[in-house]
């Protein structure tokens, strides 16, 4: 998805933004420090030792959370800015791509803006 508006590195106040973080398995407090504002955690820690993709929303802060694991590395890219009903809708547009590509902070970016016709801020933490 080529064309669509995505900004770097500051995020915007009033605007989308993804927070990209990573951590090793093998490195227990990054992947603590990673997992720490997920909604239930610790269900989700056993299960990232293999390939795994997950996404949970978080009403009170209205965060999306995307989770991938390949069994040695997780990533976790934090979506701030959209409402629920944006949020349903990026995740419906991610699920129709056809031979859906690895998943990265850049490619979520774009289809944020895709669906919400504005700027994608990208934060790596």
């Amino acid at each position: 998805m080529v064309g669509f508006r995505r900004h770097a590195p500051e995020p915007e106040a009033n605007g989308v933004s993804v927070l990209r973080a990573d951590a090793l398995l093998s490195d227990s407090a990054a992947l603590d420090q990673l997992l720490r504002p997920l909604p239930e955690a610790q269900e989700l820690r056993p299960r990232l030792a293999a390939d795994f993709f997950a996404r949970a929303w978080d009403t009170e802060l209205q965060r999306d959370y995307w989770v991938v694991s390949d069994g040695h590395c997780v990533t976790c890219y934090t979506v701030c800015g959209l409402t629920l009903k944006q949020a349903a809708a990026v995740r419906v547009r991610w699920d129709s791509l056809r031979r859906r590509p690895r998943l990265t902070q850049a490619l979520l970016a774009d289809v944020i803006a895709a669906e919400t016709g504005g700027a994608v801020t990208l934060v790596t933490g």
